[in-house]
């Protein structure tokens, strides 16, 4: 049996379900006759002149030509029967040497012809369907048809009038009922990604339901509405970009919904995109390059997903198990795939995604208010050590002395103290600063230090983006822990402070001057690590994880006498900010 026929046969049975109880009618061959003679709507008794040909399509050719097809019916049937026929032409069709229908208008040139539509159901008159033989006559042409197609679709069913005339809709309803579910489904994605999280994987499940809603309109085009048949290759040109789109979301996806290394997705993204390349050169018809292309990138996702399961990823074997069950129909009937099942199979397949993403969402909100919460806690605790009796008591004899013998330097004294202080209630309670009011804060605290230790502090700083947005307090953490951890003399004492920005990131380097007694060695931290040093580096932690979940780096090591802290971040900028004071390079 012809491929083109079972694939006829197959549609149709399924939908005999939906439709109710129909008997379909089909024959395995038909006759073909270069020539155009109109005595050939009657059924012809010797047929050697003609070609007897399989339902596997039929030669494409700008002549006019005629085809036969003997029907057997073997039953007198009580309903009134119709004739279905689909072809990439126009024609004329007889039963039984009555004419009972026209598609188009039949030319012998692309002027003369009318395109007729790409499937036409035609009545059969009651007195003409009586048991036995019957033979359906079609004189066609198919002058619109693209110059560098050898064969055209063509197939033809015997069944009940009704169920043929509504077969169009069934076949449409189903995969249309999704549309709705996966409009909504892409706005929601899309809301979380713009206003909650901006992981990349939420905007690309958006662009997915959205190009699946494209490919259900595309391949439901033909049932939805009748057009003619010159326009069935655009449509299928449609399909095959639709499926390539869908195809690579899919791989991109699942890449960015696991914490892959950038250089594994690029490989991952060009080896589909190259591959589905090779298919769409070495692979003929777009219904097998539609289907094999968007195989490509579902192999693509496996794969992701198995390397996840190595890497210990959360939800890597549930996505596996998910996408065995979305292709599993595929190898129970690869024909009618992306026609039925395909939709069918996504319905569940998105369903499981939207559950994944869910249980993400929720795990990444859980982590987002502890880190709120412990930004909280441990902003207070640096306050009340900033507030430590200790510090309030030697802080008042020091201005208690220079106001008997330096009043001057009391007043300064007393002018950068409420200048740290006035900096510290402003900023701390905000999500992010611009590093120019950070800077600020550091050189109100670095002066309230060396008026208290007699020491010359002094912040180098390199910055090429003032307005570039970090957590508040984490750079004067830094200072405070080298000021804390260090036995400088009286002198000069100088922090370097640098910041390198790409597209996406912002990477800030701090090196503070060591005294000589640490041990050389590195710490790598990130999210999902937890800091082993002090408090500290906990607050510097905790305000990363609140702004940049998962999204943040920090490296500390020892060096040329020197502690190096090196944090990366996504790069954001903000043009406003709280101080007027001018960055100078060293302050």
């Amino acid at each position: 049996m012809s491929k083109n026929l079972l694939i006829l046969i197959l549609i149709l049975a399924s939908y005999s379900v939906c439709a109710g109880k129909a008997d379909f009618i089909i024959s395995k061959h038909y006759y073909l006759i270069d020539d155009d003679n109109v005595n050939y709507s009657l059924p012809v008794k010797n047929r050697v002149a003609w070609q007897k040909k399989t339902f596997n399509g039929i030669k494409s050719s700008k002549k006019i030509r005629w085809v036969q097809i003997d029907f057997d019916l073997e039953k007198q049937f009580q309903d009134p029967l119709g004739v279905y026929v689909s072809i990439l032409g126009s024609f004329e069709a007889y039963w039984d040497g009555v004419l009972i229908g026209q598609n188009g208008r039949v030319g012998d040139s692309l002027d003369s012809e009318v395109a007729g539509s790409i499937d036409k159901t035609m009545l059969i008159p009651s007195e003409l369907s009586g048991k036995g033989v019957h033979t359906l006559s079609l004189r066609m042409s198919n002058q619109h048809s693209p110059n560098d197609l050898t064969h055209v679709s063509f197939s033809a069913v015997i069944a009940q009038y009704d169920h043929l005339i509504q077969l169009p809709f069934k076949q449409s309803s189903l995969p249309l009922i999704m549309t709705s579910a996966l409009f909504l489904i892409a706005l929601y994605s899309l809301f979380i990604f713009i206003t909650s999280y901006r992981e990349l994987s939420y905007l690309l499940f958006s662009m997915l339901c959205l190009s699946i809603l494209l490919l259900i309109f595309a391949e439901s085009w033909r049932g939805i509405i009748s057009y003619s048949y010159d326009w069935q290759i655009p449509r299928l040109q449609i399909v095959l970009a639709l499926s390539l789109l869908t195809s690579l979301l899919f791989t991109c996806f699942f890449a960015w919904f696991f914490k892959l290394p950038q250089k594994y997705r690029i490989a991952w993204l060009v080896l589909v995109i190259s591959s589905q390349g090779m298919l769409l050169i070495t692979i003929s018809g777009y219904d097998n390059r539609s289907l094999y292309t968007f195989l490509v990138g579902i192999i693509g996702a496996v794969g992701i997903c198995v390397q996840a399961i190595l890497t210990h990823q959360a939800n890597a074997k549930l996505m596996l198990i998910g996408l065995g069950l979305f292709i599993a129909p595929i190898f129970i009937n690869s024909y009618s795939y992306m026609d039925q099942y395909f939709f069918l199979s996504f319905a569940g397949l998105i369903l499981l995604m939207l559950y994944t993403l869910a249980q993400t969402m929720g795990v990444n909100t859980k982590l987002l208010e502890k880190s709120k919460v412990n930004a909280s806690r441990l902003e207070l605790e640096l306050v009340k050590r900033n507030l430590q009796p200790h510090f309030i008591l030697n802080t008042l004899t020091a201005v208690e002395e220079w106001i008997e013998d330096s009043p001057t330097t009391a007043v300064k004294f007393i002018h950068a103290l409420a200048d740290e202080f006035r900096f510290m209630a402003q900023l701390s309670a905000k999500k992010t600063i611009n590093v120019r009011d950070e800077i600020s804060l550091c050189q109100s605290h670095l002066r309230v230090m060396g008026y208290r230790s007699n020491i010359e502090y002094m912040l180098s700083n390199q910055i090429s983006n003032v307005n570039a947005l970090i957590p508040p307090g984490i750079i004067l953490t830094l200072i405070e822990n080298a000021i804390s951890h260090n036995h400088y003399q009286q002198g000069q004492t100088t922090f370097i402070l640098e910041q390198k920005i790409t597209n996406t990131t912002q990477c800030l380097t701090f090196m503070a001057p060591a005294n000589g007694s640490e041990k050389q060695c590195s710490i790598t931290v990130n999210a999902s690590n937890n800091i082993g040093a002090g408090i500290g580096n906990k607050y510097i932690a905790a305000r990363l994880d609140e702004s940049f979940i998962n999204k943040w780096s920090m490296k500390e090591y020892f060096e040329n006498n020197h502690w190096i802290t090196i944090i990366i971040i996504p790069f954001a900028i903000n043009d406003s900010h709280l101080t007027s004071h001018a960055i100078t390079k060293d302050t």
